[in-house]
């Protein structure tokens, strides 16, 4: 795997707020990636991260990781349901995009 975009998506992955969710396609979106790619990242290295907050298009996750999600997701008043986080709690594209531009850093980029 490309050590620079398995650090981009986990960075992105870090930025969503308390409360949402996104979707793989979402963080693909925004880290130049294929969602099969997130999802990769995510199972993977995405232990130390909020991995709860990255769902599939449906808001679902995989059955081992549910009963987990659904803990977090009620300790951050994620809206859900016993399967799956709700359409009300998913982040646009084009708001995680806005984030990554204030609050992201790339590691592609160099400190002078």
């Amino acid at each position: 795997m490309d050590e620079v975009v398995v650090e981009r998506v986990l960075r992105i992955v870090e930025l969503v707020p308390s409360g949402r969710v996104v979707s793989y396609g979402t963080v693909g979106v925004v880290a130049s990636c294929s969602p099969r790619y997130v999802g990769r990242v995510m199972k993977e290295y995405g232990a130390n991260v909020t991995w709860w907050r990255v769902v599939n298009a449906a808001g679902a996750l995989p059955a081992p990781l549910l009963g987990r999600a659904r803990d977090h997701w009620r300790a951050e008043a994620t809206a859900h349901t016993q399967e799956k986080a709700l359409t009300s709690a998913f982040l646009s594209p084009e708001d995680l995009d806005a984030l990554w531009a204030r609050h992201g850093r790339d590691p592609e980029e160099r400190l002078d």
